[in-house]
C-alpha cells in the first residue's frame, strides 16, 4: 500500500473542497478578532463502542463550528473561521474503531478538521469549555440523517432565498440553495431511492415551492420537488441510475451534490 499516495490524495481532496467552498467575502469576514487556533485533537472510546473526539482549542469558541458529512468516502469535516492549525502537523493517526485518521489542514484564516472513518457514523458535536466535543457512534441498520447547522430552540423563523441547479465539470448535479442565515438547521437522509433534505423552522416563497425537471441537464438529477410541511420546508430530490452523494454547507450556502457511480469493470471469464 503507498501510504505516502494515500495521504496525498486525502490532503489534496481536503484543499480543493475547502477552497472551493470558501467565498472571498467569508474570508474577508473572518479577519476580525483574536484569531483562535486548534491546540491539540484527543480521541477516546467510550461504552457501546463509541468514541468521543476532543478538538481543544485556545479560546472557548463561541457555537459549533459549521460541518458537513460524506457517505463516498466517508468523512465529518468542520470548518473552524478565525482559526489557525496550532497541532502542528496536517495528519494525525488514530486507528480506533471506524475512525483511522484526522486531517487539520488551514487555508487563509480558516481551518478544516477532517475524521476520516472506514464506515460512515453518527454523530453529535458540542462546546465544552474550550473545546468542541464530538461523538461517534456505529450506525445502526436504518438509514442515518445526517444534521449539519443545528436547529436553535427560539421563534426565530428562517427562510430559503433561492434554489440553483448546476452541471458539475464531472457531471454531477448540484442543488445549491441560498439560505438567509447560517443557523438554519438541516436534516438529510435518502429515503425509497431518493435524497430528503429538511429545513427546520424555515419558510420558502411561493416561486420557490416548486417541483423542477432538470432532465435536460444529463446529470443523475431527475427533478426537485420543494415545498412547505408543517413549520419546515422539504425538499426531494430524486436521481436516476447508481449515484453517490456528497452535502456540505458554508455560511449560508448549502450544496447537495448528486453524482454518476463509475461502472464497475466486468471480469472476464475466459482465462
Amino acid at each position: 500500500m503507498n501510504i505516502r499516495g494515500t495521504i496525498n490524495r486525502s490532503v489534496r481532496f481536503i484543499l480543493v473542497a475547502f477552497a472551493c467552498c470558501m467565498l472571498p467575502a467569508m474570508a474577508a469576514a473572518d479577519n476580525g478578532g483574536e484569531q483562535n487556533s486548534i491546540q491539540a485533537v484527543n480521541v477516546r472510546a467510550i461504552q457501546d463502542g463509541k468514541l468521543v473526539v476532543s478538538i481543544i482549542l485556545k479560546n472557548p469558541p463561541a457555537a459549533v463550528p459549521s460541518h458537513f458529512s460524506t457517505l463516498t468516502p466517508p468523512r465529518i469535516a468542520f470548518d473552524f473561521p478565525n482559526t489557525r492549525n496550532g497541532v502542528g502537523k496536517a495528519l494525525q493517526q488514530v486507528n480506533q474503531g471506524d475512525l483511522h485518521t484526522i486531517n487539520i489542514v488551514q487555508a487563509g484564516s480558516r481551518t478544516r478538521l477532517v475524521l476520516n472513518l472506514d464506515n460512515m457514523m453518527s454523530y453529535g458535536a458540542k462546546v465544552e469549555g474550550n473545546s468542541v466535543v464530538v461523538t461517534l457512534a456505529t450506525l445502526a441498520t436504518a438509514p442515518a440523517t445526517t444534521h449539519f447547522a443545528e436547529a436553535m430552540p427560539s421563534a426565530r423563523s428562517h427562510s430559503l432565498r433561492d434554489i440553483d441547479f448546476r452541471r458539475g465539470a464531472h457531471g454531477e448535479g448540484q442543488v445549491v440553495v441560498t439560505l438567509s442565515d447560517a443557523g438554519t438547521g438541516i436534516d438529510l437522509h435518502q429515503q425509497d431511492g431518493k435524497v430528503v433534505v429538511d429545513f427546520i423552522n424555515t419558510r420558502a416563497p411561493r416561486d420557490l415551492q416548486r417541483k423542477l425537471d432538470v432532465l435536460d441537464f444529463a446529470t443523475p438529477v431527475e427533478s426537485i420537488d420543494t415545498f412547505e410541511q408543517g413549520r419546515n420546508v422539504r425538499m426531494v430530490v430524486s436521481p436516476l441510475g447508481v449515484w453517490d452523494q456528497d452535502a456540505y454547507q458554508t455560511n449560508n450556502k448549502f450544496v447537495l451534490e448528486i453524482k454518476p457511480r463509475p461502472a464497475e469493470k466486468k471480469k472476464s471469464s475466459k482465462p
